[in-house]
């Protein structure tokens, strides 16, 4: 390998600042540990591989010879190579890490589905490629397998396909799943035109993650004026769909948590040891009582795996309404819960 600077070894200053290490004898020390986890190391990304001339070690107290990081830029951060769960730097890790995001729907990811096919404005509840992104990132490395049991139009799929991760997709409206085939002739084999509910009938692999979003109960259902003239006048969908399997239409509360926990409880014997599943959820209201969905669909599953957190999705440009003006307190919802599980 070679380095034009001579420098191989970065480490932390008083100041925690990632800065390179002038010692003539640390850089040689540093150049032989490269060689050495090059030839021994199977846990190195793709993209370091593909650029190791450029690639650098990293160790803060600027030991080369125990040394189990490397870099490309200081600024993006460090990789150790004992990270087994994703690619991502220590300071790309620490970011993802935060409780809480804001997080509204992308421009361009809007203008790449229609411009892949105009019938994906149908959908009336979809969510970002973008965002399911950035948890593909964080919970597998490249190659793995990922499944979405509530397709939709196939975002999760989208964000397989920039991520390079294999996607899998379940939908049971014909519609969508039809959308879901033309936009993503790369993971053909792997779309499903059928019911999650009876997800254990199909012939599935052993997936390394989960990430989904569920419907909200009935509530497009019984969405506001507003937003059902909206899309009638531009002759779009107002629900997932008119089919008695689609859990969106049930109207009993209890009926409707247990049979979207039997999806994911189903999903439990296709998910590897180890592996997490994020359901993307939140709270509703109806006929002015509030019912905990995310936090009971959280407890319910718990009984099986294991409930390791949430990350909070904050939506902020949101319109606010008056709700329960001038008499009583009733929120704007502006946020969703990103219950994250794992097969232990």
């Amino acid at each position: 390998m070679s380095d034009k600077s001579g420098v191989l070894l970065y480490y932390k200053d008083s100041k925690r600042k990632i800065v390179p290490c002038l010692d003539v004898v640390k850089n040689d020390l540093a150049r032989k540990r490269l060689d050495f986890l090059r030839i021994s190391c199977k846990n190195i990304p793709e993209f370091f591989l593909n650029q190791w001339d450029h690639v650098k070690l990293y160790s803060p107290k600027a030991d080369p010879e125990n040394a189990s990081a490397i870099l490309l830029e200081p600024e993006q951060g460090a990789f150790d190579i004992d990270n087994t769960l994703n690619e991502l730097s220590g300071k790309e890790w620490t970011k993802f890490t935060c409780s809480w995001f804001i997080f509204n729907a992308l421009p361009s990811d809007l203008k790449q589905e229609k411009l892949l096919n105009l019938s994906t404005e149908d959908h009336p509840a979809t969510f970002s490629p973008t965002m399911v992104s950035d948890f593909i990132s964080f919970f597998t490395k490249s190659g793995a397998r990922v499944i979405d049991p509530f397709a939709g139009i196939g975002s999760t799929l989208e964000a397989c396909k920039r991520t390079n991760r294999i996607g899998y997709a379940i939908e049971l409206n014909k519609k969508y799943y039809d959308i879901i085939k033309q936009r993503f002739p790369e993971f053909d084999n792997n779309i499903y035109n059928h019911d999650s509910t009876k997800l254990d009938s199909l012939d599935l692999p052993l997936f390394d993650f989960s990430i989904s979003s569920p419907p909200y109960w009935d509530i497009l259902n019984r969405s506001t004026d507003g937003f059902k003239k909206q899309r009638t006048t531009k002759g779009l969908d107002v629900n997932y769909s008119e089919l008695d399997a689609d859990l969106g239409n049930i109207d009993n509360y209890d009926v409707f948590l247990d049979k979207v926990c039997a999806v994911y409880q189903k999903l439990y014997n296709f998910m590897k040891q180890g592996a997490y599943v994020v359901i993307i959820v939140k709270n509703v209201k109806k006929n002015g009582v509030m019912y905990p969905l995310a936090w009971d669909i959280a407890k319910k599953l718990s009984q099986l795996y294991v409930l390791k957190d949430e990350k909070i999705w904050i939506q902020d440009k949101v319109g606010l309404s008056p709700y329960g003006y001038p008499k009583a307190w009733a929120a704007n919802i502006l946020h969703h819960y990103c219950l994250v599980l794992r097969k232990e």
